[in-house]
């Protein structure tokens, strides 16, 4: 696929760097621990460097300065990864003062922290107003528009991302909005850009299925998957999402020998892991049981099974249950629904016996 620069990155994956200027002294050390837990990979460890870092700046620059700016927006990137949202708001609102200061009012600088912003108001979940998410979006489109124009792939960039927070941390319809128009451009003016394309269906489709709208999420999610194929540069992972995806709308269907298809490419694709728990396909809750919701048992139930070179759980057998016989049911009932991807064999389908998986029931989920 042809992928062409891009000003406009996805600031809630990446490190802000500080300036050359800062690298030395107390500052540059607190930097270098901050460097060395992103590649630890700690999600604790990024979010305590990354303060340690901001606090510095906060104590020892002006509030015009681009190193502290970009410390505020490492700290509030850490704190979102942690899923500390008002936390996050707090530290992202600091840091959008200081962008302001540091870059002015309406520079490219500032769309990473208020997309960042978005996400985090998007995601918190106990906050009375979290679809506001939308006024920091507004706000990076509008700067956006000033400096590239609506056709631009910055724009409709940030309308992709505007949609995928839509779905995935606000649940908000108007995600569909951001969604359309950024499929219209990726489909249109700028249709060389084939990643984006692909991904403009791909979350048209993953909002339909979120909205159980299954004939509209086919469409999208089978074009996606159609210019997947097509490409010698496809993104594995991606293209596996989407049959993932396909699955999920196929089965919800009725429609079991396309469920089947896909549940076999997936199989194909994918090394089976005999030391892994087996991971279904797409997230269902098992049904609590009624009985044991009413009185506020908790517990589990271990069952084995069968994966068939359908990806069906066959032959259920319920080898233990704490806290309710009742879970044993509820769980053989949510393996039923569930579909794996199969092992293969010299290139075909097999089943595979001897399946173990856990499944707890827990008033918190």
């Amino acid at each position: 696929m042809k992928v062409k620069p891009l000003r406009w990155v996805n600031a809630l994956a990446i490190s802000v760097a500080l300036s050359s200027a800062a690298n030395a002294g107390e500052l540059g050390d607190r930097f270098a621990e901050y460097k060395l837990a992103l590649e630890s990979g700690s999600k604790g460890r990024i979010a305590e460097t990354a303060k340690s870092v901001f606090d510095y700046t906060k104590e020892n620059l002006p509030e015009n300065n681009k190193n502290r700016a970009a410390s505020a927006l490492n700290y509030g990137s850490a704190l979102i990864a942690l899923k500390r949202y008002d936390d996050a708001e707090k530290v992202l609102s600091e840091a959008m003062t200081v962008y302001r200061s540091s870059y002015g009012e309406n520079a490219e600088a500032l769309i990473d922290p208020l997309m960042m912003h978005a996400k985090a108001r998007a995601a918190n979940v106990g906050h009375s107003s979290r679809q506001r998410y939308r006024r920091f979006v507004d706000d990076a489109l509008d700067i956006a528009e000033a400096s590239r124009g609506k056709d631009s792939y910055l724009y409709a960039k940030l309308l992709q991302e505007a949609g995928r927070i839509g779905i995935d941390n606000a649940g908000d319809r108007h995600a569909l909005e951001y969604l359309e128009r950024a499929y219209a451009v990726f489909t249109g003016p700028l249709g060389e850009y084939q990643v984006e394309r692909f991904l403009a269906g791909f979350y048209l489709g993953k909002y339909f299925l979120v909205r159980k709208n299954y004939r509209q999420a086919e469409v999208f999610l089978a074009e996606a998957l159609a210019l997947a194929d097509a490409s010698s540069e496809k993104d594995t992972q991606l293209e596996l999402t989407a049959r993932a995806f396909l699955v999920e709308v196929y089965d919800s269907l009725g429609e079991s020998e396309k469920s089947i298809e896909q549940c076999r490419a997936i199989g194909k694709a994918t090394p089976f892991n005999m030391n892994q728990e087996p991971k279904p396909l797409f997230r269902r809750n098992p049904k609590y049981p009624r009985s044991a919701l009413e009185i506020g048992t908790e517990g589990y139930a271990i069952a084995q099974f069968t994966i068939s070179d359908a990806g069906i759980a066959e032959d259920i057998e319920i080898l233990e249950t704490k806290g309710s016989r009742s879970f044993g049911r509820s769980t053989q009932d949510y393996l039923e629904d569930l579909r794996f991807a199969p092992r293969f064999e010299d290139g075909v389908a097999v089943d595979t016996p001897g399946r173990k998986m856990r499944v707890n029931f827990s008033m918190a989920d």
